[in-house]
């Protein structure tokens, strides 16, 4: 049990990078208590999310804010990264704020 609800909680810190594999698991019809578990990391990672997550998402802001040449490359790499990812949404977020 203590195993679960670590490995749960590792999901619920690695924001939205695992929902490909979870909605793969869903569609394989899992028990109701495992289904009940995916259906509600969203909203824990919502609620809590991880340090790392925090500090890129802080960066993305400052990086904004400078709106240097140089701080719209490193935004437009952070654009690329994982469709679902928070800090891949504030960094695309961001590059349409900046002035072109």
């Amino acid at each position: 049990m203590k195993v679960r609800e670590a490995a749960f909680k590792a999901l619920a810190q690695a924001d939205r990078q695992g929902e490909p594999a979870l909605r793969r698991t869903l569609a394989d019809k899992p028990s109701l208590e495992m289904r009940r578990r995916i259906e509600d990391l969203p909203r824990r990672m919502l609620k809590n999310p991880s340090l790392a997550t925090l500090r890129s998402l802080r960066a993305i802001a400052v990086l904004e804010h400078i709106g240097a040449p140089e701080t719209r490359q490193v935004l437009q790499a952070q654009a690329r990264g994982a469709p679902a990812a928070r800090e891949t949404r504030a960094a695309e977020g961001a590059l349409r704020r900046l002035p072109h």
